[in-house]
């Protein structure tokens, strides 16, 4: 949840938990959405809904993002974060950044190459991202 520059609440719901391609949203989300919210800051419930959004998401399977090299040689990847980006990116930036200087992941970037899903070590970040309420 942020403000925005017109003052109002920004708020961000969770997905589906199964692959799905619709572009809308459903009820249900809002619900659970607006049910978290109103028990971890009552005050939200006085708020009132403007508009809604659903749509695909830029999202992996375990909903942690891939930092780390492509298949190809000199492409690195920072993508699959979700709706969880916007916060994360100043940090993977940097990240990022030490992987290139480095041509090598750093310790914050290594548990989350591509390779993970070959290997099967998902990471489960619903939690952090605040989906698991």
């Amino acid at each position: 949840m942020s403000q925005s520059d017109k003052g109002e609440m920004v708020i961000g719901g969770g997905a589906d938990g199964y692959n799905n391609y619709t572009q809308r949203g459903s009820f249900q989300h809002i619900e659970e959405t607006v049910r978290a919210l109103i028990e971890t800051f009552p005050i939200i419930s006085r708020l009132k809904m403007l508009r809604q959004w659903g749509g695909i998401v830029d999202m992996t399977g375990d909903r942690s993002p891939i930092i780390g090299r492509a298949p190809v040689e000199g492409v690195f990847l920072n993508c699959g974060w979700g709706t969880g980006g916007f916060k994360a990116i100043p940090g993977s930036g940097w990240a990022t950044a030490e992987m290139i200087a480095k041509d090598a992941p750093g310790h914050l970037a290594a548990p989350f190459g591509l390779e993970r899903f070959r290997e099967g070590r998902m990471i489960d970040e619903s939690v952090a991202a605040a989906v698991a309420h």
